[in-house]
């Protein structure tokens, strides 16, 4: 019975540890998100595709640690996620 709690534990602090990096790789994608909309604009990027791009290419300056629970592909998603829910608070203010 011991091994059970054990096991147990161990999974909590999986799941646990899998959240806490989550939110973190949200806060570090909207950071690299503002970085690359100063870059691009520095660079002349002004399509949206090429920043998008650039930005999900930053996924490899990430910590290793956040790299063990994200993939590339979660990057992105999480990347377009919160490009849209910025446009919508932008348009939200817009109609007041």
């Amino acid at each position: 019975m011991p091994e059970l709690w054990g096991i147990l534990a161990v999974i909590a602090i999986i799941i646990i540890y899998y959240f806490i990096n989550r939110e973190y790789a949200k806060k570090l994608a909207l950071e690299f998100m503002l970085y690359a909309e100063k870059k691009a604009e520095e660079m002349a990027l002004y399509e949206g595709k090429k920043k998008f791009y650039y930005v999900v290419s930053q996924y490899d300056k990430l910590p290793a640690f956040v790299k063990a629970v994200i993939t590339p592909d979660q990057f992105a998603q999480m990347v377009q996620a919160l490009f849209d829910e910025a446009m919508s608070r932008l348009d939200d203010k817009k109609q007041y």
